[in-house]
């Protein structure tokens, strides 16, 4: 009987150093993400919008999708789009940007830099 208390014993004491440790981790880099998020908001001068900013885009939004003529005057300009080299850059460092966000993503929801994690009794194979 004393096997299956100290085997209890143990287990509950290991999850209970690994979700301390988790936890610990968490706020740590909680605090490091704060950290770096005031220098740039600080840095680049950013603040958030206000209440007048919000009314006059919703305001704009509403306008357009009542308007046909503006939303064909937005077809017209976007079918005489003609890129340049910078907004090819632009798009480019935008598409990277977003390749980035969505593949940390994938890495923080699978929990694994590559591949997929096993689940099930086979480990994941299909036979």
């Amino acid at each position: 009987m004393s096997a299956i208390v100290t085997k209890a014993t143990n287990t509950v004491n290991s999850l209970v150093a690994k979700s301390t440790q988790l936890a610990n981790s968490a706020v740590y880099w909680g605090k490091v993400t704060a950290e770096v998020g005031k220098v740039i908001y600080k840095k680049e001068g950013l603040a958030p919008p206000s209440q007048k900013d919000f009314q006059t885009l919703y305001n704009s939004a509403v306008k357009f999708v009542k308007s046909g003529e503006q939303q064909k005057k937005f077809l017209e300009e976007a079918a005489a789009f003609k890129p340049t080299k910078a907004n090819t850059a632009k798009a480019a460092i935008y598409g990277t940007q977003l390749l980035a966000f969505f593949s940390i993503g994938e890495i923080i929801g699978r929990r694994k830099v590559f591949g997929y994690p096993s689940v099930g009794i086979h480990g994941g194979a299909h036979h």
